[in-house]
C-alpha cells in the first residue's frame, strides 16, 4: 500500500511532548499515513550539548512513540555513523519505503537560512517536500531558499508548546523534575539510567 510519509529528524536529546504533538499536527494537517523519527548520528550544522550514548537517544524515541501506528523509528543515521546528512537519509528512505508523491520533510524556520549550504541540497529540493515550521524569532520570509530553484514547500504555523531538549537537559542537571515535559516511560528511562546528570 502506498501511503503519505514524513520525516522528522533530529537529536532528540531527549525526545520531549514537544517533538510529539508537533509530528501528530504535522501528520493530522497534511494527511500522512506513518512520520519516521529519524534520530541524528552526528549532525552536520549543530554542536550535541550534553552528548549521550546514540543508543540511549534512539531507546528514548522508540520508548516515546510506542503505541502510535503512525510513527515508526528509523536508525539509519545512527547505524551509517560519522555525521548525518539528509541527502543521504532520503536516498535510504526512497530505498526502503513505498510512499505516494515527495515525502514530507518536516524542518525549523530557523534551518531555512542554512538550507543552501546543504550537502546536494539542489537534488535534495527534487526529492522532498519541505514542511517549515515558524519558530519564535525565526519568522519564515522566504528569503532562506537563497535562490535554491523548485525548492517546493509549505508553512506550517502550528501550537507552540514552550519546550525544549536544552530545557530539560537543563532542569535533570541541576537535580530539578522534569515530568510532563516528557512521557513517563522515558522518563523513567532517564532515571534509570542516570541520564543528564
Amino acid at each position: 500500500m502506498h501511503t503519505r510519509l514524513g520525516l522528522f529528524g533530529g537529536t532528540f536529546n531527549p525526545i520531549h511532548i514537544g517533538h510529539l504533538r508537533l509530528a501528530e499536527d504535522v501528520r493530522d494537517h497534511f494527511r500522512l499515513d506513518r512520520v519516521l523519527f529519524i534520530p541524528t548520528n552526528i549532525p552536520p550544522h549543530k554542536n550535541m550539548d550534553k552528548d549521550i550514548a546514540p543508543d540511549h537517544r534512539l531507546d528514548m524515541v522508540r520508548i516515546a512513540i510506542e503505541g502510535n501506528d503512525a510513527f515508526i523509528c528509523d536508525d539509519i543515521e545512527l547505524r551509517r555513523g560519522g555525521h548525518s546528512y539528509t541527502i543521504d537519509t532520503v536516498d535510504h528512505v526512497y530505498d526502503t519505503y513505498q510512499f505516494r508523491g515527495r515525502p514530507f520533510f518536516i524542518l525549523g524556520s530557523d534551518l531555512m537560512p542554512e538550507l543552501h549550504t546543504w550537502k546536494n541540497v539542489h537534488r535534495l529540493v527534487q526529492l522532498v517536500h519541505f514542511v517549515v515550521l515558524v519558530r519564535d524569532n525565526y519568522p519564515y520570509a522566504g528569503e532562506g531558499s537563497n535562490g535554491i530553484m523548485n525548492l517546493s514547500y509549505s508553512v506550517f504555523d502550528g501550537r507552540n508548546i514552550q519546550v525544549t531538549s536544552s530545557e530539560i537537559r537543563a532542569l535533570l542537571s541541576e537535580g530539578r523534575s522534569a515530568r510532563y515535559l516528557v512521557t513517563e516511560r522515558v522518563l523513567q528511562y532517564i532515571d534509570d539510567h542516570e541520564l543528564y546528570r
